[in-house]
């Protein structure tokens, strides 16, 4: 079994940086730059696979999701990649031990961070887009992108979560493109309007608005890389009002322009 130290990859890497025990690093996969071997890193690791797609191994066979898919591994838990053809491209972020304990952030938490935010996605490209930089400030810019990252506070424990929160997440993310009006989400889901606009922030963090650009902005970053559409017609299909709109909003959650992020 292969252990990989940090910034260790089977694929080629393209850029590393390090800082307070924390490594990003940007990689591509081939069928010439790969080691299908079993691995485990050192360090918890998160990879975002935003281009194309590869094999996951471990007790079972996962692929990439369409849009791309964001992997969630323990310290020395055993995986390995099998790289497609012809390639695949990814952000990877490792968190050493010191930076959990300085911050008192344990794994499971981080897993439930990644899975429940719906900007998680555009979170990982601001984190490369600052690596990439060269300002003087990107360590500290990262560092708050980071923790923004894996961190998610829980609302007060008054009772759980109220369902109608739960048919609200469900409503929006199956109907992300669509303008519904805050009167029509509210009689499909069964609750005042009142309601959602003075509860939402407690259970989502963030304003309505915010939340639904999230998910467009999350559901764009696939049209970009795995469709030939111009950026206007991504613009259209993703409910922004124009592509302007959408460029815009792309940056602001990304850091990346649209034709850029296209390009990498």
């Amino acid at each position: 079994m292969e252990s990989l130290t940090a910034g260790q990859y089977t694929g080629d890497v393209i850029h590393r940086l390090s800082f307070e025990d924390v490594f990003i690093t940007n990689t591509l996969y081939s069928d010439q730059e790969s080691n299908p071997n079993w691995h485990y890193h050192e360090n918890l690791h998160l990879c975002f696979v935003f281009q194309k797609g590869k094999a996951d191994t471990r007790r079972a066979t996962t692929y990439t999701a369409k849009g791309g898919s964001i992997f969630f591994y323990h310290a020395e838990e055993e995986h390995r990649w099998i790289a497609p053809n012809p390639i695949s491209k990814s952000t990877n972020v490792e968190i050493g031990r010191s930076f959990l304990t300085q911050y008192g952030i344990n794994e499971l938490e981080i897993k439930a961070a990644i899975e429940q935010k719906v900007d998680a996605k555009a979170l990982m490209l601001r984190i490369q887009k600052e690596s990439l930089s060269g300002e003087i400030d990107r360590f500290t810019n990262i560092q708050a992108l980071l923790l923004e990252l894996i961190t998610f506070p829980m609302p007060q424990r008054d009772g759980g979560i109220p369902r109608w929160v739960i048919g609200l997440k469900a409503l929006l993310h199956d109907n992300w493109n669509q303008e519904l009006s805050l009167a029509e989400i509210a009689q499909i889901i069964q609750v005042h309007p009142v309601t959602i606009s003075k509860h939402f922030r407690k259970y989502f963090h963030c304003t309505l608005g915010t939340y639904r650009r999230k998910l467009k902005v999350e559901h764009s970053i696939n049209f970009i890389k795995h469709t030939t559409k111009s950026l206007s017609e991504i613009a259209y299909d993703c409910g922004f009002a124009d592509q302007s709109h959408f460029t815009r909003n792309f940056k602001a959650l990304t850091g990346f322009l649209p034709n850029a992020f296209r390009k990498l």
